[in-house]
């Protein structure tokens, strides 16, 4: 009897892992084709809009003959500071916005909020995965060198602000679940972001109590070490242990929200 309840448990949770698969992957489906359309063209004006994003500012910044202030390439140095700041943008304002276009589809019992957050977050992950390296083959295509000196580095900070998005972005959805204009307060909140993270400056050259401040930051922390990445010369204080515990722990508390608050309203 004892072995055949534990096969019988062990279906059980085998069969709620094939579920849980099954709904994320329908709710992906369903938001590339709610939101790209059913063409490769309605998805590569997803892909691209952060690039687009990217190039604005570098034009801006060209056009106004601002000196970088590391390297002889100011695109270079934009890049460094603007790739983390929009995967932390978009990763984190596209899954709060997925809870308003698939509230719906809470009222299954197999849809889950943590299911639409997964479902978004896989998405925009991937987006910026390939954002990333449209900008960098734009990059190489004008002449200035995309490729860091230290990819693992890179990839480290890159995945810094993967997790600290994706923790902002899940707590972020159970706020909105029943505060709904909270998004208009994010918008204002990225804003704070832009001057405040040293995306367009270095935070070592601003006086020592303002960049210890900065440091606290974990948005600032992962540009810092991207940047590091790419030029052997800049030295930072920036920890991406520090940036993995802080959006470790905003991902432990989403999750404990959603579980034990969210669920149930």
């Amino acid at each position: 009897m004892s072995l055949f309840a534990d096969q019988t448990v062990a279906l059980r949770k085998q069969s709620a892992l094939q579920v849980q698969f099954q709904v994320l992957h329908a709710l992906i489906l369903r938001d590339i084709r709610t939101r790209f359309g059913r063409t490769m063209w309605g998805y590569a004006i997803v892909v691209l809009w952060p690039c687009a994003h990217l190039f604005v500012l570098i034009t801006i910044f060209t056009v106004r003959h601002m000196p970088a202030a590391i390297g002889d390439s100011l695109a270079r140095f934009i890049f460094t500071g603007m790739m983390p700041m929009l995967v932390f943008i978009y990763l984190a304002r596209k899954m709060m916005e997925g809870v308003g276009m698939n509230k719906p589809l809470l009222s299954f019992p197999d849809v889950k909020l943590l299911d639409v957050c997964l479902s978004r977050g896989i998405i925009e992950v991937l987006n910026a995965c390939m954002s990333t390296v449209i900008v960098m083959a734009i990059l190489l295509a004008f002449g200035a060198d995309p490729f860091p000196d230290d990819n693992f580095a890179a990839l480290v900070a890159f995945l810094t602000a993967v997790v600290f998005a994706f923790g902002t972005g899940l707590i972020a959805c159970n706020i909105v679940v029943v505060f709904p204009p909270f998004q208009i307060g994010f918008a204002l909140f990225v804003i704070l972001f832009y001057g405040l993270s040293g995306v367009f400056f270095l935070p070592e050259g601003m006086p020592a109590e303002v960049y210890h401040a900065m440091l606290w930051n974990p948005v600032s922390n992962s540009i810092m070490l991207f940047r590091a990445a790419y030029y052997p010369e800049y030295a930072t204080e920036a920890s991406a242990l520090y940036v993995f515990v802080v959006g470790g722990s905003m991902i432990l508390i989403g999750l404990a929200w959603e579980r034990f608050i969210t669920r149930y309203l």
